[in-house]
């Protein structure tokens, strides 16, 4: 109760005090820009392009002028790709690696070879305010929190430099989406689109003046059903997002309310099972074709945990689902003609639940039964094991069932994560001409989050198809006959995960930066934040107990609760700057130099299972430089980096003596050199070519543990784990027929990596090819045609973390789990704007 007063309190202090000043952060657009057609430029980012992201000036400062890497993704891109999730959207952006390995949310980001999980080191915008104070939360990803829809007008991504001074848990980068907003006309677009893999979704939004009062309004949002790409046999994706803002222009200031709301389930993907044939080439294991199946099914999507409080519901329709409301306020007040008040402010409420089936170990169906149970029969009295269809009694063929013979260990998750949030950031800005011109800042930030976790798993056991089923173990007498089942309704184990834990953290930051224009050529910035956090709360203690309620041995060793907490209270802080440069040789060419030495402080999430959990603060530097050059029919840019990394911290999981799955923490230096180049090339009216390209050298510095078998092991100068050397993108397009028809390919190339830190499990290189068409019927009505992977690649993102993040258990297994590209698939959309 306590909690939601000062959450409450603080929000309508904010809201009261912001009411006197006026208008958003970073000077965004208050009215709704015109959606240029395809192939008429305005939608295109060039170096012209205003950038509102990663600086807090008095004045406008165009891309080629900056002095740091930003990569726009402009209002044309988004409508051509229309990208479901925020990984997919990420793809284009230099410097990124992404794996959407789940689905639509919860994906990984990596960025410029910082080896981070989730998204732990990125901060995720909305309008310039985080959307989640800490997008790297455990089982609650920054994405589980936003959704891409018609309603965004273009996004801006900083890697690295400002990006740690102005925001919380961003030594990556801050990826910004910008909504629109309503303008002085009444205009609005429908959306319709539909899908190869049955899905169906109308967007929609509306925006305008409000009489003469000098408010304006926008609300839009989408609904869509969808069997997932992945289909599981059930409907997975059901649901959508609903945002309104209203906002107004004053005579020395602005100020905007908004307000959104998802409510939605999306489909959760847990990895296919994979094997290498003659040539030495990945593919599918035989009766499972990973471009499209689903180990989970109707056979699994409905189970019953035993607890040692009765009964609990398990289905595996609920995917990701989340409920979220969350309302902002942003507001400038020009104080006098050099100084101005920036206030942005958010509170949001939400629930997460995450349920998944997700493939555990994979092994020959024998092998498998002698490994798990075989003491649990006398061989002496010429007994055996045998395996057995749940449902029909059916025996399974150990040599060939399905053509592969194999049996797989699935985990059967549920992970619940309430969390209410506040984040309040305060900022005066100010112009001086001293030695120059100065553009200065200062900021406060605050943010506070109250999160709920709870986990509980069961282990179950399946073939190996699409849509897997359910199989039980069963010890047979001499002939063969059943004597007793050792497997519960194709459960191995209840309980193989247990959690129960509540945690409150209070961030505090100060910042300060300072644009130094020297000359109309020179200009110098540098900027600091001092950022202290305090964490508390509590976490349950866990035990195995037989719960003696079946007669088979899936309840004997049954995870749960000692209802004894254990407390944990800490306070971490850390201290970042930068320093850069940029030389303006020209208005079209720039070229510029920048330091960084920043942080990731330690959150809740470090301590959320393990309340007495010793992280340390990550520590990273960032050394780059580049040149900029935007003239006429070419854009390019090219930057060079070097990123060390201290104390990256690798979750991995052990199984401890009393049989619960533990996560355990080890840590390790990293350095990555690398180079990010982006050019587009138009040299006729009617073409247009695309590119960019990352090459990143990511190695550990310094990786010295001790392994499950207490052998000190030595991984230094190996290559990073879950990070390619080389990613590119090459974009051809052309636009004919007066306008009226614009066609574009996507050709991605992703190399080879390591999925884990001894390097030996590899995951080969790989091309895929997307196709994105666009048809001009009338200047309202628009067809649009994607298709992805039209290639079919079969394309390997990411292996197995359960077997191990370090050492992996799968090392030289003949058959291994992981997650590919989905298959071919198509959508079609049709659009009409008023």
């Amino acid at each position: 109760m306590t909690r939601i007063l000062v959450s409450r309190v603080a929000l309508a202090t904010a809201l009261s005090t912001s009411a006197l000043v006026a208008q958003p952060a970073f000077a965004q657009a208050a009215t709704t820009p015109t959606v240029p057609a395809a192939g008429q430029g305005g939608g295109e980012t060039t170096g012209d392009d205003i950038v509102v992201t990663g600086r807090a000036g008095t004045e406008g400062q165009r891309k080629v002028e900056t002095s740091y890497a930003i990569s726009t993704i402009s209002d044309r891109d988004l409508r051509l790709r229309a990208p479901v999730g925020v990984a997919e959207a990420l793809k284009q952006v230099p410097g990124f690696y992404t794996t959407p390995t789940s689905g639509e949310v919860s994906a990984g980001v990596r960025v410029r070879g910082i080896p981070s999980d989730g998204f732990q080191t990125v901060a995720l915008l909305e309008d310039g305010i985080p959307i989640q104070g800490d997008p790297g939360l455990g089982w609650l990803n920054g994405d589980q929190s936003l959704r891409i829809d018609q309603t965004v007008e273009r996004i801006e991504v900083v890697r690295g430099g400002p990006s740690a001074i102005f925001y919380s848990n961003a030594p990556g980068a801050a990826i910004n989406f910008i909504s629109r907003r309503g303008g002085d006309t009444l205009e609005g677009l429908i959306r319709y689109e539909g899908s190869s893999y049955n899905s169906h979704r109308v967007d929609g939004w509306l925006g305008g003046p409000i009489g003469n009062t000098g408010w304006h309004f926008f609300t839009g949002g989408y609904y869509r059903l969808s069997d997932g790409q992945h289909h599981s046999g059930f409907r997975q994706d059901q649901g959508g997002q609903i945002r309104a803002t209203l906002s107004r222009d004053f005579e020395r200031g602005s100020v905007s309310f908004g307000v959104k709301r998802i409510d939605e389930r999306v489909g959760y993907w847990g990895g296919g099972i994979y094997t290498t044939n003659a040539a030495g080439d990945v593919v599918s294991v035989p009766g499972l074709d990973n471009r499209k199946d689903n180990i989970a099914g109707p056979d699994t999507q409905h189970l019953t945990f035993r607890t040692p409080n009765g009964p609990v519901a398990f289905d595996n329709a609920v995917g990701s689902t989340v409920r979220l409301t969350q309302l902002s306020l942003q507001a400038e007040y020009k104080l006098t003609d050099t100084i101005k008040i920036q206030q942005n402010t958010r509170y949001r409420d939400s629930f997460t639940q995450r349920n998944s089936i997700t493939p555990y170990n994979v092994s020959p169906a024998q092998t498998f039964l002698n490994a798990n149970f075989g003491k649990a029969i006398n061989a002496a009295a010429g007994q055996t094991l045998g395996l057995f269809y749940r449902d029909t009694g059916t025996a399974f063929d150990m040599a060939n069932q399905n053509g592969n013979g194999l049996a797989l260990v699935d985990l059967a998750r549920t992970h619940t994560v309430p969390l209410s949030e506040f984040i309040n950031d305060t900022r005066i800005v100010g112009k001086l001409d001293l030695l120059g011109h100065h553009d200065l800042a200062i900021g406060f930030y605050y943010a506070r989050e109250n999160e709920h976790y709870g986990a509980n798993t069961a282990s179950v056991l399946t073939d190996v198809k699409n849509h897997a089923d359910l199989l039980d173990v069963y010890r047979l007498d001499a002939s063969g006959n059943k004597l007793a089942s050792l497997t519960e309704g194709g459960i191995v184990g209840y309980g193989a995960e247990f959690a129960n834990a509540n945690g409150i953290s209070d961030n505090v930051a100060v910042y300060a930066s300072d644009e130094w224009q020297i000359t109309p050529k020179l200009r110098f910035d540098g900027g600091v934040r001092y950022e202290r956090i305090k964490t508390s709360g509590a976490v349950e203690g866990a035990q195995k107990v037989n719960l003696g309620q079946s007669p088979t041995l899936a309840d004997d060793a049954v995870g749960t609760g000692t209802g004894v907490f254990t407390p944990f209270s800490r306070k971490y802080d850390g201290f970042a700057w930068t320093a850069g440069a940029n030389y303006q040789l020209q208005p079209y060419v720039g070229a510029f130099v920048r330091y960084t030495d920043t942080f990731r402080l330690p959150a809740v999430s470090n301590f959320i299972t393990n309340a007495g959990a010793t992280p340390v603060v990550q520590t990273l530097n960032m050394l780059e430089g580049g040149i900029k050059y935007s003239r006429g029919s070419v854009d390019f840019y090219a930057t060079g980096f070097r990123t060390v990394y201290n104390s990256y911290q690798i979750s991995d999981f052990r199984t401890l003596a009393n049989g619960l799955l533990s996560p355990v923490t080890v840590y390790g230096d990293t350095i990555t050199k690398g180079v990010e180049l982006e050019a587009t090339i138009r040299p006729v009216a009617w073409f247009d070519l695309h590119g960019s390209w990352t090459y990143q050298d990511s190695r550990f510095s310094d990786f010295v543990y001790t392994n499950s078998a207490g052998v000190l092991t030595d991984y230094s100068h190996h290559r990073l784990n879950g990070i390619p050397e080389n990613i590119f993108r090459v974009t051809p397009g052309v636009t004919l027929f007066g306008d009226t028809l614009l066609v574009q390919a996507d050709v991605n190339y992703s190399g080879q990596l390591y999925t884990d830190v001894a390097n030996k499990i590899s995951l080969p290189s790989y091309v895929s090819v997307d196709l994105q068409a666009q048809i001009n019927v009338t200047p309202k009505l628009q067809l649009q045609l994607i298709a992805q992977n039209i290639t079919n690649t079969l394309g390997l993102t990411n292996g197995n973390p359960r077997a191990g993040t370090i050492d992996s258990s799968e090392a030289g297994q003949a058959v291994f789990i992981g997650s590919s590209l989905y298959q071919r698939n198509v959508r079609a959309a049709v659009s009409y704007r008023f």
